[in-house]
């Protein structure tokens, strides 16, 4: 009973730390309030913090349990006084949460918690060891004198032999290589859509950044159909998410911006579904799902990643060293699933344990062939992890603006670690022996480099305009947001020749391209893009492409971004449904859709429209990286067409064309 009250009493510490910040500190300095009750309006978000506290409560029990089996035994001598036995249980149990303390902070050092990192005795590896060895001891010893019987002194060493081969076998017999494929004889190919969040083209070396932080990916572009103007119809991870999976524009898929409630949208008509009618066993992968509500019911057998839903939110910051150590683990998985393989909870995220859920929900059923998409999100905000590197090529910059573009950076050579790392498993396990690979980003992001900077086209413009804008889906002529990689790279066939192939492409394409891979219709499916293979590069340029921009706020484009101004300002476009999930209130949907900028772009032009400009819209040469007021522009582009293309494309959109632009 001592060590339940001691437990319980740490539990309950360590959450009034937690909450007192999460739902008391937050709400007074970000103007949280309303929103705090919408989140105690919801059954599902009560259910899911029930469900939490319960879990919570319960790992603090077996933990008073652990500690009574490893020292009753002991404890129990008749020789112990009550006041030295008394000392003893408290000493014991600082000891074991020193030990969990140390421990985490060994695999999560950013977390809060991990502050003792600065303490080279408690860090030092003779200390883990020293307290190890002690609680080992006693355990054993316990459970000798608690056992008195030969029976029950055999089963407990049979226990304790069987426990520490265990642990053994896990950490230090390497898995061997040697595995049959069961995928190599398939008729059909394992089809796998792989996103790196805000992977810029032009930060990897295959496109020439000599930073060096991206030897696996451009490993791969070399040997893959690399797709060299390749664009995303908006740059925001949910809705780009969509216009890959459906094939369209996000004018017809519906998902116009992160977040917004799925009874809008029409998540059977997307490829998973299409792939499971063709025999596939599909399986869907996010890290972090807080701002993407896509589920099964978009067509996946399996779903890897943590629970989406406010819970997350509420839970991103919290920290206790005990339930971080359990996220990432299998019992993490059901008791705290908001939190197990959270890329949201930066300091808590496992990029290895990630790869290894991925790769098991893939190898689950090798009787069928797989579609797996999967999405990587360590190089997006807020751009640090568990683990801190120094960059070889670049310099941490003294102004605080431009650290992020340093983090940034600091993200992509992790990534671009855990992709190669997920590449090497897939390949051992013979995933890839038969498979057609896409590589892509959702978006890029901008850091204001002076790379992405438009200059305009004459002296006289009768306007000056901000081309080069932080974040993503921030500003339509800030292309730094909008280009993407995307790359297809064939294994075990010659699908996809190597090399750089020319013509825009769009991350619409991705669908009508598998389905040209297994020779199904493209035409019944309503997609907007083109296949990447049947195209040509005439075709790709002569279409048109459509940008348009998200919600945005001051915080998200100023150089002093914090997690706090971000709240603050778009904390009130949010609230929580029924379900315990984070959505846009119906009353910003309007007021989104007229926010937005909007552009498209033909070959080697973009005709871009922008609210607040008046009647005034930009074109650039996007090679030349020149702008011009459209009513000056003289040359030979088809500005008419494009204006035709964009009136008729966003005309059903409120508050599009206020000035009649399009009726000139």
């Amino acid at each position: 009973m001592s060590y339940l009250w001691l437990a319980l009493g740490l539990f309950l510490l360590v959450g009034a730390i937690n909450f007192y910040q999460i739902l008391l500190v937050a709400p007074d300095t970000v103007g949280m309030k309303a929103f705090t009750a919408a989140l105690f309006s919801s059954p599902g978000f009560l259910r899911d913090l029930a469900w939490f506290l319960l879990a919570a409560i319960f790992v603090h029990g077996v933990f008073a349990l652990t500690l009574w089996l490893g020292t009753a035994g002991w404890l129990a001598a008749p020789e112990m006084r009550n006041r030295q036995r008394k000392v003893t249980i408290y000493f014991a149990f600082v000891l074991c949460c020193a030990w969990i303390m140390i421990v985490s902070t060994r695999h999560y050092p950013n977390m809060p918690s991990g502050f003792i990192q600065y303490n080279p005795l408690l860090m030092s590896s003779m200390t883990l060891y020293l307290l190890s060895g002690l609680m080992a001891l006693s355990v054993v010893v316990s459970l000798y004198k608690l056992c008195n019987t030969p029976l029950r002194k055999g089963v407990a060493g049979s226990l304790l032999v069987c426990l520490a081969g265990s642990v053994f076998w896990s950490n230090f017999v390497p898995e061997s290589n040697a595995k049959a494929s069961p995928w190599a004889q398939n008729v059909q190919p394992n089809i796998l859509v792989i996103g790196v969040d805000s992977l810029r083209p032009d930060e990897t070396g295959y496109f020439g950044s000599d930073g060096q932080l991206t030897p696996n990916i451009d490993e791969f572009l070399t040997r893959s159909a690399v797709y060299k103007d390749a664009y995303t119809p908006y740059a925001r991870t949910f809705p780009a998410w969509l216009s890959i999976l459906t094939g369209k524009e996000p004018v017809h898929h519906k998902g116009r911006y992160n977040l917004i409630n799925i009874s809008m949208l029409d998540p059977s008509q997307t490829i998973g579904w299409w792939m499971r009618a063709r025999g596939y066993r599909t399986v869907y992968g996010f890290d972090e799902r807080r701002f993407s509500n896509i589920d099964a019911s978009f067509g996946y057998d399996a779903v890897v990643g943590p629970k989406p839903g406010a819970m997350g939110f509420v839970l991103g910051q919290y920290d206790h060293p005990m339930i971080n150590l359990l996220s990432n683990t299998m019992v993490g998985k059901y008791l705290f699933p908001e939190m197990y393989l959270n890329r949201g909870r930066p300091g808590n995220y496992d990029p290895e344990v990630y790869n290894q859920a991925l790769l098991d929900a893939v190898s689950a059923d090798p009787s069928k062939p797989v579609f797996l998409t999967a999405h990587f999100l360590l190089p997006h905000f807020p751009w640090f992890s568990r683990d801190v590197e120094e960059l070889e090529k670049f310099e941490m910059p003294e102004e605080a603006a431009d650290k992020f573009a340093y983090q940034y950076r600091m993200m992509l050579k992790q990534v671009d670690r855990q992709f190669g790392q997920f590449m090497a498993q897939l390949q051992s396990a013979g995933v890839l022996d038969n498979a057609q690979v896409f590589l892509l980003s959702d978006h890029g992001d901008s850091f204001k480099f002076d790379k992405d900077q438009l200059e305009p086209g004459r002296d006289d413009m009768p306007f000056e305009v901000e081309t080069n804008t932080r974040g993503h889906a921030t500003n339509v002529l800030s292309l730094g947001q909008y280009r993407v990689v995307l790359a297809g790279r064939s294994y075990g066939n010659n699908v996809f020749k190597p090399g750089d192939v020319d013509g825009n492409a769009s991350l619409m394409d991705i669908v009508p391209t598998i389905l040209d891979v297994l020779d199904e219709p493209v035409e019944s499916k309503g997609v907007d893009g083109l296949s990447l293979l049947a195209s040509t590069k005439e075709e790709r340029n002569n279409r048109n492409l459509f940008l348009e921009s998200g919600f945005k706020t001051r915080a998200l484009v100023a150089d002093d971004m914090t997690k706090e101004q971000l709240l603050k300002e778009g904390i009130q476009v949010y609230t929580v449904n029924a379900d315990g999930k984070m959505v846009v209130r119906d009353a910003w949907n309007d007021i989104i859709l007229r926010s937005k900028h909007r552009a498209v772009i033909r070959g080697d032009w973009q005709l871009s429209m922008i609210p607040g400009m008046g009647e005034y819209m930009v074109l650039t040469n996007i090679p030349e990286k020149k702008w011009w007021s459209l009513a000056q522009y003289e040359g030979d582009a088809d500005t008419k067409g494009m204006l035709s293309a964009l009136c008729e494309h966003y005309r059903d959109d409120p508050g599009f064309d206020n000035m009649g632009v399009c009726g000139k």
